[in-house]
């Protein structure tokens, strides 16, 4: 319709010729009439050829170019299988028909979307149904919240369980229902230690009701929905009975083996002294004095047994977990910063440790505040030190220890954030045994308390079989952030990179693993530099498994002395600065650097590159990807393999080489690179 409503002002050059030619006929006269009047005919003539040619390209070509302007308008936006509105006769060849056919196409298309579309939904819906009855069907209570802790979806069980309790409702925060403290506390954990969940016992608002918890969080990559998006889940049953009777089983059986002692002392005090007295005939004397003696002896090993077992039957239905020390320091300096404006400092070699941490850290929030009140000190250093079967964890200070009569104080203070008030005291003896304080067994001048926990039995996992490393990956470890605008449009030739290796004490940092060593060599103007490079040992805090030392051969003896992975972060950060990391499998690398960014401060923001995935890439995914394997296919040797200097330098030949394919295949950029294997 534009075309024609163009077109339309064409037809004024005809008329205009016209007009002319009407003008010079009237106009002749006298000797000019003849050649006038032949002119007005010339162009009366012209003008007339015009009108018909126009015509014959209005009917033939611009109606039917309208037409097609029309329908192809309508195919686009509502009906694919318009039929074109044509006449016969018209001057546009095979543009209808190939039209009609883009039409079909078009048609199929959008049918087979329409189809996938309803077919997703169907199955979308489907699992949805599926995912409500079995939820529905559950007897445990389940609260799915999101980051602010407002509640998403609950069942029917969680209003069964919490007795419609008036704070349950969608939209409403969590925190109005249960605790704030051990929940936020249980949270921070799993983030910091790639938990599955965790476990914990906490309080209805406004109730007697006590509930065992456990809480999971929702990772961002499993959920499309943003408001799942750094949420979590907790699913919970009421245990008010069952902890109210474990609790008072805990009492009667702590004051009946404290009861028992006194007694069973006199009664074997008095054997001696029966066995002593002078007035009784021999043998009645000997024969009452041995009675006696083997029933008490009897009675006494009878309570010396539950006494050393004591710490197995009293709380042995306590949330516990295994925890690293570290994490755990690392919340109580948190606390005592953010509450108590104390300073807490972590030494020693990180130790794994069986225990409530939420206990643990109230316990020792509460031991701090009360040392630091009676010895006005205000720094602290917080230690864990394995022995046979136990890990003492130590509060330590400049200054005396605490008197027995400070300690006992101190013991009876009840710590209201602990399901069942307990007293600290009591508290120490269910974690673990009794509380003390002592001099500094290495230091002159400082002071400890002391606090032995259980070590667990598998304080340190058995490191699998050590193949090629596991090809998982987060991809949003590539996603370009704001931060690195600048470096996406820049060539790969034209990048500054660091390329980095670590070794590790196995495959799993979630359950435990830790580096070893890390390494990097830098590249600038497309030159490896070996001698601007970063190489530096880590002491894992845990011993290094036989499997492991068969692969990049360092041991328990090389590590003694070399700083912890939070201390190394820190160098490695400024090593890197602002450069692009590069690494072979850089989620695997990546992975125990993010486990510990939080704890050292060093957060890696730079844009990463994968030799793996740039692999991948180039020569497809039905080939094996090894290091070893891809450099033996681009003929690059390495040199100290499964060293992390090694194959830094091995992986930046890598890099190299496959800086020179991508270019070959127009893949200039960084943001080209990152696009290709996204």
């Amino acid at each position: 319709m534009k075309l024609l409503r163009q077109a339309r002002w064409l037809i004024l050059l005809p008329l205009l010729l016209l007009l002319i030619a009407v003008l010079l006929h009237w106009s002749a006269d006298g000797e000019t009439s003849r050649s006038l009047r032949l002119l007005s005919a010339l162009l009366s003539g012209i003008a007339l050829l015009q009108i018909l040619l126009w015509h014959r390209v209005r009917q033939r070509l611009l109606k039917p170019l309208a037409a097609l302007e029309r329908g192809s308008e309508i195919m686009l936006n509502t009906h694919a299988a318009h039929e074109l509105e044509l006449a016969d006769g018209h001057l546009l060849g095979d543009l209808p028909g190939n039209l009609r056919q883009i039409g079909d196409q078009l048609l199929r298309a959008r049918s087979e979307v329409a189809s996938a579309m309803r077919s997703g939904a169907e199955r979308v819906q489907l699992q949805k149904g599926y995912l409500e009855r079995v939820i529905q069907g559950l007897d445990e209570g389940v609260l799915v919240c999101d980051a602010s802790a407002r509640v998403l979806l609950y069942n029917p069980a969680a209003h069964r369980i919490l007795h419609h309790h008036p704070a349950l409702g969608l939209g409403r925060s969590l925190y109005d229902l249960l605790p704030q403290t051990p929940l936020q506390h249980t949270l921070d954990r799993l983030s910091q230690q790639a938990d599955a969940s965790g476990r914990l016992i906490c309080a209805v608002r406004e109730t007697d009701r006590l509930l065992s918890c456990r809480v999971g969080l929702l990772r961002d990559d499993e959920f499309t929905s943003t408001a799942c998006q750094g949420g979590f889940l907790v699913a919970f049953d009421d245990v008010t009975s069952r902890q109210k009777d474990l609790q008072q089983r805990d009492r009667l059986f702590t004051s009946t083996v404290q009861g028992l002692r006194g007694p069973l002392a006199n009664l074997r005090a008095a054997g001696e002294n029966l066995r002593d007295y002078d007035d009784m005939s021999a043998a009645e004397r000997l024969g009452f004095i041995d009675v006696i003696n083997q029933e008490s002896c009897r009675l006494s090993d009878q309570v010396n047994t539950l006494a050393a077992s004591e710490s197995a039957l009293v709380g042995q239905e306590w949330q516990l977990a295994n925890i690293y020390s570290s994490d755990l320091i690392h919340l109580l300096r948190r606390h005592l910063e953010q509450q108590q404006q104390l300073q807490l400092t972590m030494t020693g070699v990180p130790e794994w440790l069986c225990t409530d941490s939420h206990a643990v850290v109230a316990l020792f929030e509460h031991l701090a505040t009360s040392v630091a009140r009676l010895r006005q000190v205000s720094r602290f250093d917080m230690e864990a030190q394995r022995g046979d079967h136990t890990v003492y964890l130590d509060l330590v200070w400049q200054g005396q220890p605490l008197s027995n009569s400070e300690l006992e104080s101190c013991q009876h203070e009840v710590l209201r954030d602990v399901v069942g008030h307990p007293e600290a005291g009591e508290l120490a003896r269910q974690l673990g045994a009794e509380l003390w304080s002592q001099p500094h067994e290495r230091i002159d001048g400082m002071a400890l308390l002391r606090l032995p926990l259980p070590a667990p039995k598998d304080a340190q996992p058995a490191a699998p079989e050590l193949p090629t490393r596991p090809m998982i990956y987060d991809f949003d470890l590539f996603e370009p952030r704001p931060q690195h605008d600048s470096l996406l449009n820049t060539p790969l030739r034209n990048l500054d990179y660091v390329v980095f290796d670590c070794e590790t004490t196995g495959l799993e940092p979630g359950q435990g693993d830790e580096v070893v060593s890390i390494a990097a060599v830098r590249i600038v103007n497309q030159r490896i530099l070996p001698d601007e490079q970063f190489n530096q040992l880590v002491n894992p805090g845990r011993s290094i498994p036989a499997e492991s030392i068969r692969y990049h051969g360092i041991t328990d003896a090389d590590v003694t002395h070399a700083p912890s992975i939070v201390e190394v972060l820190p160098r490695f950060k400024s090593f890197a600065k602002d450069s692009v990391l590069v690494a072979h499998n850089a989620w695997f690398d990546m992975a125990f650097i993010r486990r510990r960014e939080a704890q050292s401060g060093a957060y890696f923001t730079n844009p990463i590159l994968d030799t793996l995935m740039l692999s991948v890439c180039l020569h497809g995914s039905e080939v094996e990807q090894s290091l070893d394997a891809i450099t033996a296919r681009m003929g690059i040797e390495i040199h100290g393999r499964h060293s992390a200097l090694g194959d830094s330098l091995a992986t930046a030949k890598l890099l190299l080489a496959q800086i020179e394919l991508l270019e070959a295949r127009g893949i200039v950029t960084l943001r080209e690179a990152i696009d290709a294997y996204r």
